[in-house]
């Protein structure tokens, strides 16, 4: 389908504020104002042939609030650092990865993304490029590392899974609660789906147990949100993946949030184009626009998908039968998808299918009855606190 031409007056409007924050920026520097810039790596993905490197150079705001003086208003506050950024375009990044080494600049929202091949010899699973930042001149630490997931021969098959009401409980189709949760809260403090934890793990693992299988998370999240849901789901040791989430504010198509998720297709695509020999696995929530996007995806690689899981969360007027439709639609263009109100009985459906082993099943259940007692403390903990 081709892009709508964005709008002479938004592009107008992009370049104009993205040149007086960037000239703002450096005036302030020189000035001995501004804050020095800080390269934030990202996770990257590919193959043995062709792997994404991802960065940003943003102004470095110090957005890492004390566990123990976690306040409302430190929330409040260290949320507006996070979505009130001031990016870097212009940026030289050196990557270097084993003898290999590229050079890029960033764009003018300060994102770096590098298509290399890597290294020969290059094993499967996580590996570490070095990124360098040359220029403007850094101050204190100028080198971070960034992972970069390489499926191998031996995985079986992707996952790409949602974040918001997928893995944690955000109520995204409620204004209000929405904004709490993403503005106002500690990521500590919560916690995710019961069992995601341990279905990941399972699927991650395979049939065999050392499948090593990629998982990805597509989200409507803002970039500005990465290292609180990177820490998130380390935290609740649900298995790392590269973030795909989106760039919010004004960009050179329009203003974002808005016009629907439509660019988590373009994320999928993305993984389906590169990791072209792999089949995928797709789990959403019936909350949002999963269901209709991934349905899209099945019709357009036909084959490539084994199964969508969608996970009840929420149910408008309506929407049941609306999912049914989609569920037929895509059992016509073979494949399969499956409505889900928790994860062990996505767990039972997985392994009948041999995508991951039964034992595991056991442990999904186990996990998630641990969570239902620690999310019961916690609500009986914030009932007696007010």
């Amino acid at each position: 389908m081709p892009r709508k031409s964005p709008n002479p007056l938004v592009r107008l409007a992009f370049y104009v504020e993205h040149h007086t924050e960037s000239w703002g920026w450096r005036v302030r520097r020189r000035l001995g104002l501004g804050r020095p810039p800080r390269l934030l790596p990202y996770r990257g993905y590919g193959t043995t042939k062709r792997a994404l490197i991802k960065a940003r150079v943003l102004e470095d705001r110090h957005v890492r609030p004390p566990w123990k003086r976690h306040t409302l208003l430190g929330s409040a506050i260290a949320s507006w650092k996070r979505y009130n950024t001031v990016e870097i375009a212009h940026a030289r990044v050196v990557a270097r990865w084993g003898e290999h080494r590229w050079e890029g600049t960033t764009d003018e929202e300060g994102f770096l993304e590098l298509w290399v091949e890597p290294p020969a010899g290059t094993q499967a699973g996580w590996n570490e490029v070095e990124l360098e930042l040359l220029s403007p001149h850094p101050e204190g630490v100028a080198k971070v590392r960034a992972p970069v997931l390489v499926a191998g021969p031996e995985a079986e098959v992707g996952i790409v899974s949602d974040i918001d009401d997928t893995v944690i409980v955000t109520n995204v189709t409620n204004f209000l609660k929405r904004a709490w949760t993403l503005f106002l809260t500690e990521h500590r403090t919560r916690l995710p789906f019961e069992g995601v934890d341990a279905f990941y793990k399972a699927l991650r693992e395979g049939r065999t147990g050392t499948a090593c299988n990629p998982i990805f998370y597509v989200s409507s999240s803002p970039w500005n949100l990465y290292e609180h849901l990177d820490e998130f789901l380390g935290l609740h040791r649900i298995p790392a993946g590269p973030l795909l989430l989106r760039d919010w504010g004004l960009s050179r198509t329009g203003f974002a949030p808005g016009g629907g998720h439509g660019h988590k297709l373009e994320k999928i695509r993305g993984l389906m184009d590169t990791l072209e020999t792999l089949p995928f696995i797709l789990i959403g929530d019936s909350g949002q626009e999963d269901a209709e996007h991934y349905r899209t995806i099945v019709r357009e690689y036909p084959g490539r998908v084994r199964c969508v899981y969608i996970r009840n969360v929420w149910h408008r007027p309506g929407r049941e039968r609306e999912l049914a439709f989609i569920a037929a639609d895509i059992r016509a263009a073979g494949s399969e998808m499956l409505t889900v109100d928790d994860t062990v009985s996505a767990a039972r459906h997985a392994a009948s299918q041999g995508w991951i082993r039964w034992q595991e099943v056991a442990e999904v259940q186990a996990h998630q009855q641990e969570d239902v007692e620690a999310r019961t403390l916690l609500d009986k903990l914030d009932r007696e606190h007010g």
